[in-house]
């Protein structure tokens, strides 16, 4: 998973070290509607996969991410 961490350290502009944390959308100061689709299209072309709306919803927490890019790989 180490290219999703750098997929989110790159989309909300934090530290490596802090995507090995479970951080939530309330946590991450960069986190907006517009960051989040930004990390949505990445993810679907870095990944070659395409997200549901209802994956897309509850991707709110770093782990989150994480699972539900995991069932497509």
């Amino acid at each position: 998973m180490t290219r999703v961490n750098q997929i989110l350290a790159d989309t909300f502009k934090i530290s490596l070290e802090d995507t090995a944390k479970n951080l939530g959308m309330n946590d991450v100061n960069n986190w907006d509607s517009l960051s989040h689709m930004n990390l949505i299209v990445t993810i679907e072309e870095e990944f070659n996969i395409e997200l549901s709306g209802d994956e897309i919803a509850e991707m709110v927490t770093f782990d989150q991410i994480k699972e539900i890019i995991q069932k497509h790989l």
